[in-house]
This record gives C-alpha cells, sequence and structure tokens, in this order.
C-alpha cells in the first residue's frame, strides 16, 4: 500500500474528503449526543426536582406533626414515577423520618447531604435530588430523592446505532464523490500551490490566490489569502515594531549623549570650579609670603593688605554661591519673609557694587520709582538676586558703559529691571542662561571668570518668592536686560519695613572691661578672634581645646565666650554641655558658636546645645564684636536678676 505522501493528488484530496467526513461525522455525533444527553438530564432533572418540591410541601405538616404514616404515604405517590428506585425524608437533625419503598429498611434509603444543601447531583448513573422541606417559611426537614437513568443509556444505544448506520453511508457518498471530484479540485489546488510559491520566492505579501467557488476548494482558497492577510499585517506590524525600536534606540542615544554632555558640563565645572578657588587663593598666599618676609614698604604693605581681603571676599563668594546652589538642590534653602522695599533692597545692592562700577568707569545709573509697594520676602535673599545681577552686568559691560538698573510697579507687580550696554548674549545661548553650570564661554581664554552659578541662583531665589525673571538681549555686543517681577502684597501691617543692608546707628561697641575666652584648635582662627576683640578693649584668653578651657574656667569666670565646634578630642558641643552642668555662675556663662558649619539645623544643634548665639565662618569682625557685647549685657543682667 503506498503511503498517502505517494499518492496522486486527486487520491489525496479523496481521502482527504473521505477522512474529513468521518471527523465530521464523529464531531457532530458526538456533539449530537452529548447535546441530547444534556437536554435529557436537563428535562429529567426539572421532572423530579417538580415531583420533589410537590412531594416536600405535601410532607410539610407531617413534618412538623411527627406524623411518619402521613409523610410515608405521601412518598407513596413517588410509584408513578417507575425510574424512582428510593426517596426518604429526613429531620433537620438527620435521621430518617420516612422511606420510599416502605421496606423499614433503611440502608437503601438515599443518603442525605448536609442539611444546608439543597439541588441535585449525578451519581453512578443515577439522579440525587434534594429538596429542602419548609413549613410557613421555617426549614422542618429534607427530602431526598434517587432517580435511576436507565432511559438515558436507552436513548444513547439507538443513537449510536443510528450513528453508525448514517456515518457508512456518509463515507461511501464521500468516497464516491471524491473520486468524481478529484481532478476537478486538483487544478485549482495546483494553482493554489503555485501562488504559495510565488509568495514565497518574492516575499511579497500582496500576492492573492484567485477564487475559484465556494466549495472546498474555495473555502480553502480564501483561508490561504485570510492567512496571507494576516501575514501582510504581521509584516506591516513587524515593520512598525522595527521603526519604534530604531527610534528608542535613537531617543537612547540621545540622552546618552546628553549623559555625556552633563558630565562634560560636571568636569569642566569642576575644573573651572578648581580655577576660580586657587586664582585667589594665589594671589593671598603670594601676598602673604611677601607680607612675611617683612621687606615691603609701606605703601606696598597697604596694598597687599587691600589685595588678600579683596581676594578673600571673592573666594567666599565663590563657596557661597557653591553652599546655596547644594541648599537649592537638597531643597533645604529657607526664607526669612517681611514685608520688603525693593527700593531700598536696590539700593544697598548698588552700594555694595558701585566701587566695581567705579574702578571699571562704568555709569551705575538707578531709577527708582516713589511710592512703589511693597513685597513679601527675605530682605537678604532679595539682595543677593539684585546684586548678582549687577554684578553679572557690570563684569559684562565694557568700561565707559552704563548699567540701569529700574523699580517700577504694575498692577500687581513690583518688577526690577537691569540693563546694560555690554557684550550680550548670543540667541542659542539665550535659552540657557538660567541653567546651572552653563556658561556662553568656558574654555580656557573666555575673558570673563565666573562658575556659572550666579543667574541659576537669581531664578531660583526668585521663584521662591513667587516671581519670575527673563532675559534678553538682541544678540552679541548689544547688551542684555533681566528682569525680575515679584507679586505685590495687598497691605502690611504697621511698622518699620524690612529692607537690605541696613547697619545698625550706633556705634562700635566698647569692648573695655569684659574678659572674654576664646576656644579654638585652630592657631590662625583664634589669633583673628582674640585681636579683633582686643581691638575694641576686651581682655582676651585663649585656648586651643575643651580641657584647656575647663582648666581656665576654674579661675576666673569669664564675661563670655567664642567656641569652635569641630576639635580633636572633645568638641564644642561636650564643652557648652559640661559648662551648662557647672552649678552657680559658671554655668550660665553666655556663649556663642563660631562655626565653619552653616547650614539651617547645624544652627538649630548649636542653639539646642546651649549656645546662645551661632556665627558662620568667615564671620566679619563687626559682628563678632557687636555679638559678643551683646552676650555680656545679657549675662550682667541675668546675675543681676
Amino acid at each position: 500500500m503506498r503511503p498517502p505522501a505517494d499518492l496522486p493528488i486527486g487520491s489525496k484530496l479523496t481521502l482527504l474528503a473521505v477522512s474529513a467526513s468521518a471527523i465530521a461525522l464523529l464531531v457532530s455525533s458526538g456533539a449530537f449526543i452529548a447535546s441530547d444527553r444534556a437536554t435529557f438530564d436537563e428535562a429529567t432533572v426539572r421532572r423530579v426536582s417538580a415531583e420533589a418540591a410537590i412531594v416536600a410541601a405535601n410532607s410539610a405538616a407531617a413534618m412538623v406533626f411527627r406524623d411518619p404514616e402521613d409523610a410515608q404515604a405521601t412518598l407513596a405517590a413517588l410509584a408513578a414515577e417507575h425510574d424512582v428506585t428510593a426517596a426518604a425524608l429526613y429531620t433537620l437533625d438527620g435521621a430518617v423520618f420516612a422511606t420510599y419503598p416502605p421496606s423499614g429498611d433503611q440502608a437503601g434509603a438515599p443518603v442525605a447531604r448536609s442539611d444546608a444543601w439543597a439541588g441535585h447531583a449525578f451519581e453512578d448513573g443515577r439522579l440525587i435530588v434534594h429538596r429542602r422541606v419548609a413549613f410557613e417559611g421555617a426549614p422542618v426537614g429534607t427530602l431526598v430523592i434517587r432517580y435511576d437513568l436507565v432511559e438515558r443509556w436507552q436513548r444513547l444505544r439507538r443513537y449510536l446505532g443510528t450513528v453508525a448506520a448514517v456515518s457508512l453511508a456518509s463515507l461511501l457518498a464521500a468516497l464516491l464523490a471524491g473520486r468524481l471530484a478529484g481532478r476537478a479540485i486538483s487544478a485549482p489546488i495546483l494553482a493554489l500551490a503555485g501562488t504559495a510559491r510565488a509568495v514565497s520566492e518574492r516575499s511579497d505579501f500582496s500576492v492573492r490566490a484567485v477564487p475559484r467557488g465556494r466549495d472546498e476548494v474555495g473555502v480553502l482558497v480564501a483561508t490561504f489569502n485570510e492567512m496571507l492577510d494576516g501575514l501582510q499585517r504581521r509584516d506591516a506590524e513587524l515593520h512598525h515594531v522595527q521603526t519604534e525600536l530604531e527610534r528608542r534606540v535613537e531617543e537612547r542615544t540621545g540622552l546618552l549623549r546628553d549623559a555625556e554632555d552633563a558630565n562634560r558640563m560636571k568636569d569642566q565645572f569642576l575644573a573651572t570650579l578648581s580655577h576660580e578657588l586657587r586664582t585667589p587663593l594665589n594671589a593671598i598666599v603670594g601676598w602673604t609670603a611677601l607680607l612675611m618676609q617683612g621687606s615691603l614698604p609701606p605703601d606696598a604693605a597697604a596694598r597687599a593688605v587691600a589685595v588678600i581681603d579683596r581676594n578673600a571676599r571673592a573666594q567666599t563668594k565663590l563657596i557661597e554661591d557653591v553652599l546655596d546652589v547644594s541648599r537649592i538642590v537638597s531643597g533645604k534653602l529657607r526664607l526669612n519673609a517681611h514685608a520688603v522695599d525693593l527700593t531700598s533692597v536696590v539700593r544697598a545692592a548698588a552700594e555694595s557694587v558701585n566701587h566695581a562700577a567705579t574702578a571699571k568707569r562704568i555709569r551705575l545709573k538707578l531709577l527708582l520709582e516713589a511710592g512703589t509697594g511693597h513685597v513679601s520676602g527675605d530682605p537678604d535673599r532679595l539682595q543677593q538676586v539684585v546684586w548678582n545681577l549687577l554684578s553679572n552686568a557690570i563684569k559684562f559691560t565694557a568700561p565707559g558703559g552704563t548699567v540701569t538698573v529700574r523699580v517700577e510697579q504694575s498692577e500687581s507687580n513690583v518688577s526690577v529691571v537691569v540693563r546694560d550696554d555690554g557684550a550680550g548674549i548670543a540667541p542659542e545661548f539665550l535659552p540657557h542662561v538660567f541653567e546651572r553650570f552653563r556658561q556662553a564661554d568656558a574654555s580656557s581664554t573666555r575673558a570673563h571668570g565666573g562658575l556659572g552659578l550666579g543667574l541659576s541662583i537669581v531664578r531660583h531665589l526668585v521663584e521662591l518668592h513667587g516671581g519670575t525673571v527673563r532675559a534678553e538681549s538682541a544678540g552679541p555686543g548689544r547688551g542684555s536686560t533681566f528682569a525680575v517681577a515679584l507679586p505685590l502684597i495687598a497691605e502690611i501691617a504697621p511698622g518699620p519695613l524690612l529692607g537690605a543692608g541696613v547697619r545698625p546707628a550706633a556705634g562700635v561697641p566698647d569692648l573695655h572691661g569684659l574678659y572674654v575666652l576664646v576656644v579654638d584648635d585652630e592657631v590662625d582662627g583664634r589669633s583673628f578672634v582674640e585681636t579683633a576683640l582686643a581691638g575694641h578693649g576686651a581682655e582676651v584668653k585663649g585656648v586651643g581645646s575643651a580641657d584647656d578651657a575647663m582648666a581656665a574656667l576654674a579661675g576666673r569666670v569669664p564675661d563670655a565666650i567664642v567656641c569652635d565646634i569641630e576639635m580633636p578630642g572633645r568638641d564644642g558641643f561636650d564643652l557648652i554641655r559640661e559648662i551648662r552642668s557647672l552649678p552657680a555662675a559658671r554655668g550660665r556663662i553666655p556663649a556663642t558658636a563660631l562655626t565653619a558649619h552653616v547650614r539651617p539645623e547645624d544652627r538649630v544643634r548649636t542653639l539646642v546645645a546651649g549656645f546662645q548665639v551661632h556665627l558662620g565662618k568667615p564671620v566679619d569682625p563687626l559682628e563678632l564684636v557687636v555679638v559678643v557685647a551683646g552676650l555680656a549685657r545679657a549675662g550682667a543682667a541675668q546675675t543681676r536678676t
């Protein structure tokens, strides 16, 4: 016998038709039998359930009044159903109340399930129906009926015989039809094979087979065309996925490029930071070395001190900018908001940059409107904003130029506008002018120094005040304009308004008669504090550790203590706690911490530890003298009380 693979296509189609017919008959017959069985079972369940409902309803009174004989008579009605083989009534506690047939032998009675269960189940070719027995809505027992499904098996045997006969006749007819149609079918199938070959060779899924009718071959052709439709859609989807992957690769490449740019900017910033810190340090160290040699004439020595002071302040400004950026990034920059007159802020900032403007022969022009409204803000931070804008304008304005500052009021805002006629801003850099670490010229040949942080700090401070800042420029060499707009406050409480840069009118305090203990392990820093206080009349004792300070306190009691925090062995916190634990006057000595830790949480920790005042390094000598004088007065008042 030849294997099916070697048969002609007509024979294959005949075999396929016969096989398909057989399978179809088997499936359809199985489905029909299953459907008939399900229908029969459903009808039987309905019938038996209806009978159970009638019997349960008629047995309820008998069970309530404990009349098994009446219940037995009710169950006897089930004799009309010859396939009911057994039935039983159970009380709520599971005891048999009555049975059918009334043999008295409870072993043949159907077993009741949980009394909470009602329904039906098929078990071992039998139907078991459970029905609750209720009287006036209250359950009194359970009815169980066992129904034999003999008729179902008889129907199944009849159907199987019919299916066998029909299947045999159908297979003979399919064999005859297959042989007759073999040749007619082979031609379109060969055409279909040719279409498939063309699709395979050219990978063109738009090719379609020509329909040849609505018979099986037509279905095959339609199915083949549907398959081609699916393949064409899949090919389009794959093309779309490939395009999306290429887009994502390009996007990730862009992100990688941005990361590389950010990394390059970081390295560039670190290099710039090193340069900007080392440049003033070089002048400080150099002029300090010349001063230490003692060979400079008086005028050169004075110039050396001025250079050291100027570069130390420049270095301090760089460090403050870096710290401000750190606070901004960490979200720890806080404002001490008050009602502020912006004109006083602008005047104070202009005074602080006036020397730089004069040195470059730049005209600083102030246009301040009278009666300008007030804003809510931190005067020191607002002065920092204006100072940064003015310093930036002066830095990029050529000698002989003009920088104009205008304060004006609109319906809801007060604006500070800083305009210069200096270097201007290139259009491509203008959108990035407020970004951190961004500089229009970061090369080693740049004409202007700086870290590129000032304008980013300006933007953040303005936004913290609820305002906006914008930059405008017509291009390189055509000047720049920076405008800050802050919201007006509707009305302010009576009392003095706070400006910025306001110093007390009183003179410098006199420290004569005061004895001050200075604690700092760093010799140069301690020497500076001693000199500053002694220069205003104080008697000063300096020590380098907490232990030395306690030894000094064992003798004379100072009027005030100036103490560093970070020291080897025991730090300033340990010292102040030990002092506060001392009895009498020694435990109440007023003290100020002088430390390089200047974060808000550092200040809180310092005050909680027992210091009255927190001063950050570097400290202005006048501020130090004022603080010590205030501490001494407070200590004296406390002693009197």
